[in-house]
């Protein structure tokens, strides 16, 4: 498969990266990861998000992020991504079992929060 875009990570910035590219028919293929969504699906109350005066939970904004990208046509891929080759054109990534050349590549990877170790986490 060659698509123009592939995005790596699907928070809110691989999310709002996808929502952009699917609008400008680039038909991005986001390659979702371990953690679906990103650090907001375990947030139990967004407050600080623009639309939503009285909070919306993080897995539901992560969702409705995720529909409007794949309304505009967005591909999604729920799997971790195996390994990237970015030392030539088109850069190459591989993710279950499928090959993804791509013209561009976003790395929207985010971030993983770092446990205590304490047994109130």
């Amino acid at each position: 498969m060659t698509p123009k875009l592939v995005i790596l990570g699907s928070g809110p910035a691989g999310l709002t990266a996808a929502l952009y590219a699917a609008r400008a028919d680039l038909a991005p293929v986001v390659v979702a990861g371990m953690l679906s969504g990103g650090q907001l699906t375990r947030t139990t109350e967004v407050e600080n998000f623009p639309g939503f005066p009285e909070g919306i939970a993080g897995p539901e904004l992560m969702d409705k992020m995720r529909e409007q990208a794949q309304r505009f046509g967005s591909e999604h891929v729920f799997e971790e991504v195996e390994r990237v080759d970015m030392s030539t054109r088109p850069f190459r990534v591989w993710s279950a079992g499928k090959e993804f050349a791509a013209k561009s590549l976003i790395v929207a990877t985010g971030a993983s929060a770092r446990w205590m170790g304490m047994k109130s986490e």
